[in-house]
């Protein structure tokens, strides 16, 4: 009787340990530094309509704030993370700069969200809609996309169809459409490339920056890495000082 009382005992403990672990790596999972993530999924009476954009996304929301509505930041993926599940996003990216909080710089939430191919601005609308709809602590005034590459190019297009919606963009190494930029004049962008990218690419921030300027814009500026190519100019971006300082300098109104 004793046995069995000893190896009941036994049994209860290791599934006692067993189950405090999965919820330590439960905690651990959705709760870094300031951050506590969120997989949201948008409905599917507003999903049905979106191109390529996966209804679901990760959204992390700061545990200790300092205003009752904080900024948010949006990071938009390349063409790599197209393959990807959107569970390999978390904690990744730029996400890793804003898990513990840096003197000077606010306390954000911060979206990701994921297409399966090039970003459809007005699937990302809909999507930005939801995510205040349902998160009133979100200041709108405070509102920054960011995006590399396919990501650059997708920050580009958004903010072009929607200029209203951002204080600031810092779209990076992407080729810009020109068509509507004359309503991007009062829209702060820091536009990034490596001068070893694509021609395209090279070129066509350079003209962007000049046809923005020519039409009057005094918010625009780029920067070039000297011998970066496509690939290294990202590793390029990440040193670079002042950047964050830069984007939450604005905001709306302008």
């Amino acid at each position: 009787m004793r046995i069995s009382n000893s190896l009941y005992l036994i049994l209860l403990l290791t599934l006692s340990v067993s189950v405090s672990e999965a919820q330590l790596r439960k905690r651990k999972g959705d709760v870094n530094g300031n951050l506590r993530l969120e997989v949201i999924t948008v409905p599917e009476h507003i999903a049905a309509d979106f191109k390529r954009l996966n209804p679901k996304a990760l959204l992390y929301h700061p545990i200790k704030k300092e205003k009752e509505k904080n900024p948010l930041v949006i990071f938009l993926h390349g063409s790599g993370g197209s393959k990807r599940s959107i569970e390999r996003f978390k904690w990744t990216g730029g996400v890793k700069e804003f898990i513990s909080p840096k003197e000077g710089r606010p306390i954000v939430h911060i979206l990701v969200p994921q297409s399966k191919g090039e970003w459809d601005p007005a699937s990302l609308n809909k999507m930005l809609d939801f995510i205040i709809e349902t998160n009133p602590a979100i200041d709108t005034n405070r509102i920054y996309c960011i995006g590399y590459s396919m990501g650059g190019k997708g920050t580009w297009e958004w903010a072009m169809a929607s200029p209203e919606r951002f204080a600031a963009i810092i779209p990076k190494a992407f080729i810009p459409d020109l068509s509507g930029i004359e309503r991007m004049t009062q829209l702060p962008i820091w536009a990034m490339v490596g001068t070893k990218d694509s021609r395209p690419r090279v070129e066509g921030i350079r003209a962007m920056e000049k046809a923005l300027k020519e039409l009057g814009s005094t918010v625009v500026r780029t920067t070039f890495f000297e011998g970066a190519n496509h690939a290294s100019a990202a590793g390029e971006a990440k040193k670079l000082e002042g950047v964050y300082d830069w984007l939450f300098s604005h905001s709306l109104p302008r």
